[in-house]
């Protein structure tokens, strides 16, 4: 199964692989607004989700991101690349495009999945479950036990920011920092390799 899915992921353009995590993050989209709807009885329920009741926690968002960030960074640099690499996924994703395509694709990311994980299933069914669930939905980190405790931790870690805070303006903040601090290291970084190389 692994072999097939790294076959399909070496054949795939960066365009290509791009459509397919907008329409999964479109699904996404469509099972929160669908849970939106059956949880939250009314919009004002649902937009108090996004008021910040105390400032204090934009700097705990913006300091969370910047940890996870440097974790990823440290384990890239000194842990063996087959233990950390996701099948070339994130670095076929974001070898292309500039900065605002991906700033608008980590925002999407970040707004949708904190929408439905947190807003909607967390609200509803807790803490614990949500956490789990954020982390089997990202499905290409079950197979490498390192990116998979890191995806635990970094869920139950968001899921408790957004207990304390009950706002998803703060966990959209520390998602969405994160991952574009991540995607353009990357993109960056693969453009600092290729200079080299001529």
């Amino acid at each position: 199964m692994r072999a097939t899915q790294k076959e399909i992921i070496r054949r795939l353009s960066s365009k290509q692989l791009k459509i397919q995590v907008i329409l999964s993050q479109f699904i996404l989209l469509i099972l929160a607004s669908i849970g939106s709807f059956l949880v939250f009885s009314s919009w004002k329920d649902f937009l108090s989700l996004f008021f910040i009741k105390n400032l204090s926690f934009i700097s705990l968002a913006i300091i969370s991101a910047v940890i996870f960030f440097l974790i990823d960074l440290l384990m890239m640099k000194y842990v063996p690349k087959k233990y950390w690499d996701d099948e070339g996924i994130n670095k076929k994703i974001f070898s292309s495009g500039n900065f605002f395509s991906i700033f608008f694709l980590c925002f999407i990311i970040a707004f949708v999945e904190e929408w439905l994980f947190r807003g909607v299933i967390q609200t509803q069914f807790g803490f614990i479950i949500a956490s789990i669930l954020f982390a089997i939905v990202h499905f290409r980190y079950l197979f490498k036990p390192l990116l998979f405790i890191s995806i635990i931790v970094l869920s139950f870690w968001i899921g408790l920011v957004y207990e304390w805070s009950e706002s998803l303006t703060i966990t959209f903040t520390l998602h969405f920092i994160m991952d574009f601090s991540l995607a353009l290291y990357i993109r960056y970084s693969i453009r600092g390799d290729k200079h080299d190389r001529k």
